[in-house]
């Protein structure tokens, strides 16, 4: 054994000076870290703090339902990167989207009208809708059957004859009728029929009116 040691007595050696400098080395490192960590508490880092956060943090990702949400949003990486590239454009999209709404905004005013002054009416139009939907007399309304499908089409029905006749009148076409003029159109089918729903009408509404 002591010729081996004898035999290696140079590599001994090689180890010996290399534990002398073994403490120079650590202090080296010593300070370097010290530098590094007063350096960090200079700009207001707390390493100590940092270390218990990511501690923490790198608990929580390796929890067994983070790293499946994490394998899950890697695995769509690829549409991440086009959604990426998307929002990147944003910023042109919205800016092309204000140059058109300020050259229509111009072209409307050149016209005479006034945006500002549109959105206003429309949003206080919007107030009072909502209010009037609110309203128990909104309610009574859609309970009285005025709403009703045959309602609206006899509604419609009046609109247009007073539409047609409106336009008869301006061509002069509707002739002037004295009291035997209109016994005479007595005998029209349709004056009998518009006769027959007016005298209907006013009988159901009487009977409403008494109930």
């Amino acid at each position: 054994m002591l010729s081996t040691l004898i035999d290696r007595l140079d590599q001994l050696e090689a180890v010996a000076r290399l534990a002398e400098d073994v403490p120079d080395a650590t202090m080296v490192a010593v300070d370097t870290i010290d530098d590094a960590l007063t350096r960090a508490a200079a700009r207001g880092v707390v390493v100590d703090e940092r270390a218990r956060e990511g501690l923490m943090l790198l608990e929580k990702m390796t929890e067994p339902d983070t790293a499946a949400a994490l394998g899950a949003v890697l695995d769509r990486a690829e549409h991440l990167e086009r959604l990426s590239a998307l929002a990147e454009e944003v910023p042109d999209v919205i800016a092309t989207v204000v140059d058109i709404l300020d050259t229509e905004y111009a072209e409307a005013a050149r016209n005479g009208h006034d945006p500002e002054q549109l959105l206003r009416q429309t949003f206080s139009s919007l107030s009072r809708l909502s209010e009037l939907f609110q309203s128990d007399e909104f309610e009574a309304l859609l309970d009285s059957g005025v709403l009703d499908p045959e309602a609206l089409q006899a509604v419609g029905s009046l609109g247009s004859a007073l539409v047609e006749s409106q336009k008869a009148a301006q061509r002069d076409e509707i002739p002037s009728r004295g009291v035997f003029g209109l016994l005479g159109a007595l005998r029209d089918p349709d004056v009998q029929r518009a006769v027959g729903f007016i005298t209907t009408f006013a009988k159901k509404f009487g009977q409403n009116l008494r109930s």
